[in-house]
């Protein structure tokens, strides 16, 4: 089997631990809402910097989860700079993958340096944590090489998640990307799974040739206008906080609610949707599980990844297949 992701922000995402301090941090937090001093010299404490972007998170969990005898060939695609910034998020996603293979494609566009900020001691709806994220920003051109590059695309299974980028020339975010791809692709892959929101995700269901997985989040799902359901008639996967709720065929029933594995201590939240989304297309397309086991499966990823002090790149097989266990048993 042969699995595609694509990758079209790629960035360096650099984790500090901040504390409540009025000069150096933060003054208060509650409600979801954190107080800085305007003018503080925040000072928090570097604790790694490592690949970033939504489908290379979702390629660092499968790369982790996947065994040899799985006989799958994964692949990140990731369409990024050729600068001094761009080769050294290269490097970071050499060093972070052992099975897959990386394939870049070089376009015009700026390299992305995102900052998550979090006080480890804090947790629940009180928790502080803020995340830095720019868009990523690409020249004109840079669309038509993915749509061309697209057209040679030919896998079993291919995963796009993520914002689109934004076209430098109009300040636009590129909505119409995905389904462009999705279009493209749709005759020469099996299973096109997504994770995105807003335009990019109401472009894809408007289109002729609409994925066959929507993975999302509620917040995300509340943004949807329900009359683009119509038609659609694949898998929909919508996390929360307290797990995630299944629609088998399109989202015209009731769904099939699933819910998360209690992980303690919780690190971060960051990326933990992307260990779902690796989780279920693994269990689902890759092992052979119903749609309700793989969300179990996509959940013991998530509970793996936030219970780890390194997120998505502490996730082991080991430890996922423990909280698998775990929710299987409820």
């Amino acid at each position: 089997m042969h699995i595609t992701i694509l990758e079209f922000a790629p960035c360096a995402d650099s984790i500090y631990h901040i504390s409540r301090d009025r000069e150096e941090g933060y003054i208060s937090s509650g409600e979801r809402t954190i107080n800085i001093k305007s003018g503080a010299k925040l000072r928090p404490r570097a604790v790694g910097t490592y690949a970033g972007g939504k489908a290379t998170n979702v390629a660092r969990v499968m790369d982790r989860l996947l065994k040899a005898e799985d006989g799958v060939e994964l692949e990140l695609i990731v369409f990024r700079p050729d600068s001094p910034e761009g080769r050294y998020i290269h490097e970071l996603q050499t060093q972070s993958l052992a099975r897959a293979r990386l394939r870049p494609v070089i376009i015009k566009a700026s390299a992305r340096f995102c900052i998550d900020l979090t006080d480890p001691t804090t947790d629940g709806e009180s928790r502080v944590e803020f995340n830095i994220s720019p868009r990523a920003l690409w020249e004109q051109g840079a669309l038509d090489m993915a749509t061309e590059f697209a057209s040679s695309v030919s896998t079993d299974v291919l995963l796009l998640a993520g914002n689109p980028p934004v076209v430098e020339a109009t300040g636009e975010m590129a909505v119409g990307l995905y389904s462009d791809i999705v279009e493209e692709v749709r005759s020469r892959s099996r299973v096109i799974s997504i994770d995105a929101e807003k335009g990019a995700l109401a472009a894809c269901l408007k289109s002729r040739s609409r994925p066959d997985v929507i993975k999302i989040n509620a917040d995300e799902h509340a943004g949807v206008d329900e009359s683009l359901w119509d038609g659609f008639s694949g898998t929909l996967l919508v996390t929360d906080a307290r797990g995630c709720r299944v629609w088998e065929g399109g989202p015209a029933g009731s769904p099939a609610r699933v819910e998360a594995v209690k992980a303690c201590p919780l690190y971060s939240t960051i990326g933990a949707g992307d260990a779902v989304h690796a989780g279920f297309t693994l269990a689902r397309w890759v092992w052979g599980f119903d749609p309700i086991e793989a969300a179990r499966y996509g959940q013991a990823a998530a509970a793996a990844s936030v219970s780890s002090p390194d997120g998505t790149r502490g996730i082991t097989r080991q430890a996922v297949e423990q909280f698998f266990i775990e929710l299987e048993r409820k």
